[in-house]
């Protein structure tokens, strides 16, 4: 498997061509343009949004397993959803009777999540969108700036490992999971996609509650690099998983990861990640 670093490498070369041959026809790097059947803002210089451009979709094959995971009318939870390249393909599957809420606290990213939802009038009406950032407890500080942007270009300020650029959370609030879907009068989740660049443990541990009653089945990446401050936080990310009554199974292979966090750290490529479902143990399969 590819690491972060050699996926961004080879997105780097592709989009340089792609914006080579548009520039000598006299076409711009922004456009507006559909990819199953969904209508996106894009920038081509942007490695999410040039993966929606050339590819149909951001991780086409994880959007391709939501289909096996979602129901019409479905509560799911797009945490950490960027410019919305998994929220709108999930509000397309939830039907109309159900809900997709996003959650993401930089306003670079929020701003086009907005501008790609109004872009797609039916599906803007399943979305309920927040600049947001999740945390273990309200009373956090709230950081300056966190990683939501990647763009296809060489930079000091760049992170060294998935090459993202700090965003500002200008503008987002700050609380927990359990609280805020208290507030929206949420009492049921079915589905939730977690992807925060290594705050997955603050997320969870401040949506205790919703995993004890709804217990979600849970899509996540399990990436140890990105814990390289903490490295302990991964470990007590999966414990916090096992102890909830959850098993965790490879999305790509569908076995069953041991319960064992060491041993889990070996099965992940260095600079690289593990895309995984987290699922009830009482359940039969992650569907």
């Amino acid at each position: 498997m590819l690491s972060t670093s050699n996926k961004i490498l080879i997105a780097r070369y592709l989009s340089r061509a792609v914006l080579f041959v548009r520039g000598c026809v006299g076409l711009p790097a922004t456009i507006v343009a559909q990819r199953r059947g969904i209508n996106w803002s894009l920038d081509l210089r942007d490695g999410v949004d040039f993966a929606i451009y050339l590819l149909g979709g951001f991780e086409v094959r994880t959007l391709d397993r939501y289909r096996e995971l979602i129901r019409d009318g479905d509560i799911v939870l797009d945490i950490g959803a960027n410019v919305g390249s998994h929220t709108l393909p999930l509000a397309q599957l939830v039907g109309g009777k159900g809900k997709v809420i996003s959650f993401e606290p930089t306003a670079h990213a929020f701003s086009k999540q907005k501008t790609n939802i109004s872009l797609n009038p039916t599906l803007a009406q399943r979305i309920d969108p927040h600049q947001m950032m999740l945390m273990a407890s309200a009373s956090e500080t709230m950081p300056e700036a966190v990683y939501s942007s990647w763009p296809l270009e060489v930079a000091d300020d760049l992170h060294s490992e998935h090459h993202g650029r700090l965003m500002s959370t200008q503008g987002a609030r700050l609380g927990t999971l359990d609280e805020t879907l208290r507030g929206l009068g949420v009492d049921k989740v079915d589905f939730m996609k977690l992807d925060v660049d290594g705050n997955e443990l603050e997320v969870l541990l401040g949506a205790t509650a919703t995993l004890e009653r709804s217990k979600p089945r849970i899509m996540l990446e399990l990436a140890p690099y990105v814990y390289a401050e903490n490295p302990g936080d991964f470990d007590r990310l999966l414990k916090l998983l096992w102890d909830c009554g959850y098993q965790i199974g490879d999305v790509a292979s569908g076995r069953k990861l041991p319960e064992d966090a060491s041993k889990v750290r070996a099965m992940i490529a260095d600079g690289g990640g593990m895309n995984v479902m987290a699922f009830d143990k009482s359940q039969k399969d992650s569907r």
